[in-house]
């Protein structure tokens, strides 16, 4: 059982979810849905007591995966962070955790979530770094999960991949409505599976200073200055690596970078240095309309993906490297975002698995695997 009754969720003493109701049954699964930053990941960090919070809350035996898998994994290998939960884990590899790329990691933690026996399970963006075939894995296990008479609460923004869940909470501006899974349906078909009911405009592209781009060789292929290039391929083909080796982190041969170089990190949380944004570019603040005294880890993994973005594009970069643009954010974020990368006069590396996104935004693809 997964009870909440006006549910309200703070970040420095700002309310971030405001009197959330919702309720999910043994053997259901319901949906968070909505804008980005419309407090989805606040709701479950208030469950989580990672924000704090006040009103009424019920949660038998729960077990969070959240989008920043890395809170999961406390071990360093597989096999050690699979006995954790589970003696079926002897058996398992003894890979490295750091050797796994995001994706792997956020399938690692879907398959603790299985193994923990937990009552309730709540996923903050499980389907976020993975590719087509890897998210409808992790869909399917999840609705095994209430097959076995769990609890199930996902947070999502691919919400075509959840139709036959049981119950849907639109979340807006903080609060959560729940709506019918007809009209959802109805909608989405209407839309072309586009942003479900997500209300009002993205913010106008801003004004960026012109940028040089710079010749960049990647995986023997030489491509030049300006071009927009999409690095795809699987979970664990290398897509992060071969942004790393741009970015003269490692060594790959046949690809190199130049400088200077910007990276949004996969994991936009890792971007952050300071404890607030005082330190902000205008860009930032303005545009995302955040307060220069918030911290950064209280926004949601998708404004802080966008505010990554822009701290970076204000450095004007000649190459700029991004992994996974669209993780996190809603659809009418990811077309925001594929115009200010096309806007940007400085060549762009973006690894994602998003083809909608890459079928839009890239001039050029590197397929991996």
């Amino acid at each position: 059982m997964i009870y909440a009754r006006c549910l309200t969720a703070y970040a420095g003493g700002r309310p971030l979810a405001q009197c959330v109701d919702l309720e999910v049954k043994e053997g259901e699964v319901a949906v968070l849905f909505g804008p980005t930053g419309g407090g989805k990941s606040a709701i479950i960090k208030a469950m989580a007591g990672v924000l704090p919070r006040e009103g009424a809350l019920r949660l038998d035996r729960p077990y969070f995966v959240f989008q920043d898998v890395d809170f999961n994994l406390i071990a360093t290998t597989v096999r050690e962070e699979l006995l954790t939960v589970s003696c079926d884990g002897v058996n398992a590899p003894e890979t490295p955790i750091e050797r796994l790329s995001p994706g792997q990691r956020q399938l690692l933690a879907v398959e603790l979530a299985r193994l923990s026996g937990a009552a309730s399970v709540i996923f903050d963006e499980p389907t976020a770094f993975l590719d087509p075939a890897a998210a409808r894995a992790v869909r399917d296990k999840i609705f095994g999960l209430a097959e076995e008479g769990r609890a199930v609460l996902v947070a999502e923004h691919r919400v075509e991949l959840f139709l036959d869940a049981d119950r849907f909470y639109l979340v807006e501006g903080g609060r959560a409505t729940e709506v019918d899974a007809e009209e959802l349906i109805e909608e989405g078909a209407r839309r072309g599976w586009g942003p479900y009911f997500v209300r009002g405009r993205e913010p106008p592209l801003p004004r960026l200073d012109d940028a040089e781009g710079c010749g960049v060789e990647i995986r023997g292929t030489r491509w030049e200055a300006g071009r927009k290039i999409a690095v795809t391929g699987p979970v664990g083909s290398g897509k992060t690596y071969t942004l790393l080796a741009l970015a003269g982190a490692v060594k790959l041969r046949g690809t190199r970078g130049c400088s200077p170089v910007g990276y949004v990190p996969q994991n936009p949380y890792m971007y952050f240095t300071s404890p607030d944004l005082r330190r902000a570019p205008s860009l930032v603040l303005d545009t995302l309309g955040v307060e220069r005294g918030r911290s950064p880890f209280t926004l949601s993994v998708g404004e802080a993906r966008l505010a990554a973005l822009l701290w970076e594009l204000s450095r004007r970069p000649r190459l700029l490297l991004v992994d996974e643009p669209t993780a996190g954010v809603d659809r009418r974020y990811a077309e925001w975002v594929g115009r200010l990368i096309k806007s940007y006069g400085g060549t762009v590396v973006f690894a994602s698995h998003d083809p909608i996104f890459v079928s839009r935004y890239a001039d050029a693809e590197v397929r991996i695997g």
